[in-house]
């Protein structure tokens, strides 16, 4: 080295009376020169240094967000909430994918490649696009869930949890069953007319979720919905599900029961029955 940063220097630079110029050429001196580095231990004070290693530290052990956490974080979603979907084993993507994708998967096989008739197609891809969503949530509270324990003694609102719970599920849930309705031939408007009863049987499940365990539950949306479709076919088409009135049935159902979840989640009981 030529020259080194002198004592006048570094206290011009640590009182930050420097120009830009001049402090990004004694920045770049003292990535190359030992000697100088050394010496910059004796210009900074010490609360500042350890405030920039205290930074260092945190920046470079803090994990990676996933992709899903990094969209939830630009579209505001809070810090404290991002770190309980971290947490939670029962909300993390795979769980939704391989629900929610593969039960899409199995309803594109069923309804476009086995040979049935425009009714009968019509009548089981009613019968289970709309539970795709309803099984991802159902999932993600899952028996075992590792959350149980840990927000039980904590005044963290159980309706805000239930709600990073549902969301995290139905951003993986929705766009998958959507995509497979796009690409099985001849629904026509059924395409996006099943998005109606899901709506409802998400939020049956949901009020349903707060007495009873994810598999019971699971069984009971999952039985009525099929059995309702059956008896439809038997009596003729389902196109009656698709009109109107019946969709905007279905809506007013989503509506009273959206009310009577929050209601539920606004209670001291916990998802799953407990007291």
């Amino acid at each position: 080295m030529s020259w080194h940063v002198d004592e006048r220097v570094w206290k011009a630079y640590t009182a930050g009376r420097l120009d830009p110029a001049a402090e990004a050429s004694v920045e770049t001196h003292v990535t190359g020169c030992v000697s100088c580095r050394a010496a910059a231990h004796d210009y900074a004070a010490a609360d500042t240094a350890e405030t920039v290693w205290a930074g260092v530290r945190a920046t470079i052990t803090a994990p990676t967000p996933s992709l899903l956490h990094r969209v939830l974080r630009r579209l505001g979603v809070r810090g404290d909430d991002l770190v309980l979907l971290s947490a939670g084993g029962s909300l993390l993507v795979p769980w939704a994918v391989a629900v929610a994708v593969g039960f899409a998967i199995a309803c594109a096989c069923v309804v476009g490649l086995a040979g049935l008739d425009p009714v009968n197609q019509d009548a089981v891809f009613l019968a289970m696009a709309p539970l795709a969503p309803v099984l991802a949530v159902v999932v993600s509270y899952a028996a075992l869930d590792p959350l149980r324990d840990l927000t039980a003694p904590t005044p963290f609102s159980k309706l805000r949890l239930a709600l990073l719970r549902t969301v995290a599920s139905l951003v993986v849930a929705l766009p998958a069953t959507a995509a497979i309705g796009l690409v099985v031939p001849g629904l026509g408007d059924l395409t996006f007319l099943w998005l109606a009863p899901s709506l409802g049987l998400t939020l049956a499940a949901l009020v349903l979720l707060t007495w009873w365990e994810a598999p019971v539950t699971a069984a009971m949306v999952v039985s009525l919905w099929v059995g309702v479709v059956v008896v439809v076919r038997t009596t003729g088409t389902v196109d009656v599900l698709t009109t109107p009135v019946v969709q905007a049935a279905f809506a007013v159902a989503g509506l009273v029961l959206a009310v009577a979840f929050v209601l539920r989640t606004s209670t001291l009981r916990l998802q799953g029955g407990e007291q």
